[in-house]
């Protein structure tokens, strides 16, 4: 059986089409979803949608940090006869037989530890960060299931034995926790395809440039508690820093920079801005 963990917190507005998606699986499941002490109806609006499905389990948490809530719903997931374990946002949506798919390619793959499922993400907002995230995001989605070593992709669908054996997400690293087990899975010798036969839609939903700015200084200015818990934690993210990440130099994403000159700029002045951010944040901030 497949155990789902997902974390949420304030996502009232989504959360039904995600849900929806998941109860339109034909696979084996149980999902457990964490809430992360939201104060709007989430959590209301769950238990009314997944009231007569014994699929789901709601836990309503204090607030606290998204690992935290994603470590709570996998420990409850362990507990039960699951043999593979699924790590989902309340922002995604599953493609049509998703589950079943990353089933099937896994029992006949049986050297596969884990999965990446692509993310085609959109926004219902057409300002302009919130479609030069949008084109970011899918710069990741290229046509091969090969991961080089610097990946910043999160497996999310894994064996859970080869979950475990990567050590898991650590609640104590509030930022880019999420990576960490894949990093050290693929480090262990362990092998982590990309899904190239099915994705998720993911909603970056709206996404203005100083909203990005200050939610990504909040985890620069946490990483320090990431890097000091993993074994050359500082060189294993330099490696992977915005313009060093081979995917971006795909030969798939070269043809959509010169198709899409302006979100390209964006993208390019994104990364410089947050560059900048992480460079205050993770050096002269350590040394001051």
């Amino acid at each position: 059986m497949i155990g789902i963990a997902m974390s949420t917190y304030e996502n009232e507005a989504i959360i039904m089409e995600t849900i929806r998606s998941l109860q339109a699986q034909q696979a084996s499941f149980l999902c457990v979803i964490a809430d992360d002490g939201s104060t709007d109806s989430t959590v209301a609006t769950m238990r009314q949608l997944t009231a007569n499905d014994t699929r789901f389990e709601v836990l309503a948490l204090p607030h606290g940090e998204r690992g935290i809530a994603r470590k709570t719903a996998i420990d409850r997931l362990k507990q039960h006869d699951v043999e593979f374990l699924y790590i989902i946002d309340s922002d995604m949506v599953l493609e049509e037989q998703l589950l079943k798919s990353c089933l099937l390619y896994l029992e006949a793959h049986v050297e596969v530890g884990a999965l990446v499922i692509p993310e085609r993400a959109y926004s219902d907002f057409d300002n302009y960060f919130s479609q030069v995230k949008v084109f970011e995001r899918n710069l990741f989605n290229v046509p091969t299931d090969q991961l080089d070593m610097h990946t910043m992709e999160a497996a999310r669908f894994w064996r859970l034995e080869a979950y475990v054996a990567s050590g898991e997400i650590d609640p104590t690293q509030i930022s880019f926790e999420e990576t960490q087990p894949t990093i050290r899975y693929l480090e262990q010798g362990g092998i982590i395809r990309r899904a190239t036969f099915t994705y998720v839609h993911h909603n970056e939903k709206q996404v203005e440039l100083n909203d990005l700015l200050r939610k990504k200084r909040y985890y620069f200015d946490v990483m320090p508690a990431t890097l000091d818990a993993e074994q050359g934690g500082f060189m294993k993210a330099l490696r992977r820093w915005y313009f060093f990440r081979p995917v971006l130099y795909h030969q798939a994403n070269l043809r959509k920079y010169s198709r899409h000159p302006l979100l390209t700029v964006g993208v390019i002045y994104m990364y410089l801005r947050l560059s900048f951010i992480g460079v205050e944040s993770l050096f002269f901030k350590r040394v001051s």
